[in-house]
């Protein structure tokens, strides 16, 4: 985290992707989703993804995005003027970098070139049930590099029985940490990850990731809330090229790995795991 604060401020690049929908989509980065309105995004909603967080180091990078139908198709299927009906009525969908500045409305330095960002997009020839368009990104000005998941175990080599036992056992673990109400433990089980954010997100103020205010909300949100893991509402997930782990859930909550009860509502907080080369311990890495 140290090493944030000498980055000068103008080397401070972030990449994102912007995006003008006209379906339903998911998007991967690396083979990883992209987390937000619960990764299954709408149609006609305009978004703005940083990928920071999920960027280790520079280099050629693989974006994914699974065109989905129209919610109101009656066949279910996508067709091809879904994605480009003409020139003024299409998907767009945009590579940009910036360094962020909450001073000015835009929220950024300067200005993006829109005309010479876009990614080119290719409407499927027939009606099918989804299409899938992957790009390669080059990434060139991080100024940063993260281990994360880098040297991590290939867990798709492991058995698949053994692999859901460990899972779900480590989510296990975790829940009751939280239903506990232990916040020391939970953020000792996050520090890697979220120093690793920070450090990809330019946050100057890491002070938030052990501070009180922050064991205080996880203790009333989490302690005697979390539902139990029932593993009929659940899935098991492989990302990042069989190197990260997730459980998700199925039908309500959707992708959510735990989730507490709260009196209002619920919240719902989502993992992923690795395996470090060497160890025979999971640990979060996002």
């Amino acid at each position: 985290m140290e090493n944030t604060q000498v980055i000068s401020k103008e080397k401070q690049i972030t990449y994102a992707i912007h995006i003008n929908a006209k379906t339903p989509y998911e998007i991967f980065l690396d083979d990883i989703p992209l987390p937000r309105f619960g990764r299954h995004y709408s149609s006609g909603m305009n978004a703005t993804l940083e990928l920071n967080p999920y960027l280790l180091s520079n280099g050629v990078h693989k974006l994914k995005v699974r065109y989905l139908p129209l919610e109101t198709a009656k066949d279910g299927l996508l067709h091809p003027e879904d994605v480009f009906f003409n020139k003024d009525a299409k998907w767009n969908m945009f590579f940009v970098n910036y360094v962020k500045d909450n001073t000015d409305p835009l929220g950024y330095n300067g200005e993006i070139d829109y005309e010479n960002s876009e990614l080119k997009i290719i409407p499927p020839p027939n009606p099918v049930p989804f299409w899938e368009q992957v790009f390669e990104l080059d990434i060139k000005d991080l100024p940063y590099k993260l281990e994360g998941w880098s040297n991590s175990e290939d867990l798709s080599k492991l058995d698949e029985d053994v692999l859901e036992h460990e899972v779900f056992s480590y989510y296990n673990m975790l829940r009751d940490i939280m239903n506990n109400g232990e916040v020391n433990k939970y953020i000792q089980l996050n520090k890697k990850s979220g120093e690793e954010v920070v450090i990809s997100t330019y946050d100057k103020d890491s002070k938030w990731l052990t501070s009180d205010e922050r064991k205080e909300d996880l203790i009333n949100t989490c302690k005697g809330n979390m539902l139990p893991i029932n593993k009929e509402d659940y899935t098991l997930k492989l990302y990042a090229y069989g190197k990260i782990v997730a459980i998700e859930r199925i039908k309500k909550f959707k992708n959510k790995s735990l989730v507490a009860k709260e009196e209002n509502g619920f919240s719902g907080y989502s993992f992923k795991l690795h395996k470090p080369k060497g160890s025979d311990q999971f640990e979060i890495i996002r």
